[in-house]
């Protein structure tokens, strides 16, 4: 059998795990079955980290029974985002299939996608027909995608995640960057080739729990905002502006009431309201610009963004 360098395939389906032991067998057998309908040579690429079950002997199982099923164990945790990343530098495909491990992404729309990016197009992304997440996550959903179109240089979809597909030109410049906190969809939106949509399949998980907590949404909503706009810093500056220009305003009422109508100057309280909302302000500045300088700092290092622990059927 040749090496994996020596080998081109017409698609590579590139998925981050994390403690999917029981549904990775369906989602194996199910892209074999629809790989084998679309008659195209392929590759499966399993990216995972740290588990707290048996992900790893299920994956080192499933490269047991077919060599096209291979594995990519990282050696911390990474996240999503960054995994697939470490899937991208090692996939051989003309075209690569994004898409997550928990069974909410149906293999069985991948040859729709494949069919749409034929018509030329070098992105090709799916819309879910629902959201299967709970009312609360879902309104934090659409709240989220609201500011980002807002903020953003880049828009966002609403029901996006991350199964698509991409051609290999996408992925070779999507390999160009090399953030530490990388946002895949937003960089695929940067770099700007042509781009569609088609509607897919709304999977429920039916194993496992999510791995993204109401907190790491907050989380990814204020690293994509960052890394993708300096709008918070111009908006920063307008209210200081605005700020400083009602001061003016207030010392300006305060001066008609002491030299017109001689009334005192009173307002302990009005002071102590002032001064918290002023400092309020103030760190909410320092915050914000903090963030950005500390993403400045981790950049500067040039660490690596990943660490390979093992590779199970690739070469590369």
């Amino acid at each position: 059998m040749q090496t994996d360098t020596k080998i081109r395939y017409d698609i590579s389906v590139v998925i981050p795990v994390r403690d999917e032991e029981k549904n990775i067998p369906e989602l194996s057998e199910r892209l074999a079955m629809t790989m084998k309908r679309m008659e195209l040579t392929y590759e499966v690429i399993f990216v995972t980290d740290i588990n707290t079950d048996r992900t790893l002997d299920v994956l080192r199982e499933c490269h047991a029974h077919d060599d096209r099923f291979k594995v990519i164990k990282l050696s911390g945790r990474t996240g999503q985002h960054i995994a697939v990343v470490a899937g991208l530098d090692a996939c051989q495909g003309d075209s690569v299939v994004l898409m997550d491990g928990d069974l909410q992404d149906f293999p069985e729309d991948i040859p729709k996608l494949h069919s749409r990016m034929l018509e030329g197009f070098d992105v090709v992304y799916g819309i879910k027909e629902k959201k299967n997440d709970s009312m609360i996550r879902n309104i934090f959903s659409k709240s989220f995608v609201r500011v980002m179109n807002r903020l953003s240089d880049y828009r966002v979809e609403h029901s996006t995640n991350m199964f698509r597909i991409i051609s290999r030109r996408t992925v070779e410049q999507l390999n160009r960057f090399r953030e530490n906190e990388q946002s895949l969809t937003g960089l695929i939106s940067l770099i700007g080739f042509p781009t569609d949509k088609v509607l897919v399949t709304s999977g429920e998980r039916t194993a496992g729990e999510t791995k993204y907590s109401f907190f790491s949404q907050v989380n990814f909503a204020i690293s994509f905002l960052l890394s993708f706009s300096t709008k918070p810093l111009r908006m920063i500056s307008i209210l200081g502006f605005i700020v400083s220009a009602l001061s003016f305003l207030y010392l300006g009422v305060v001066v008609i009431q002491v030299l017109v109508a001689g009334t005192a100057v009173m307002g302990w309280p009005t002071l102590v309201v002032l001064m918290t909302f002023l400092g309020g302000i103030q760190l909410l500045a320092l915050g914000v610009i903090g963030e950005y300088i500390s993403r400045i700092f981790i950049e500067s290092k040039k660490r690596p963004i990943y660490i390979v622990e093992e590779k199970i059927g690739i070469t590369k």
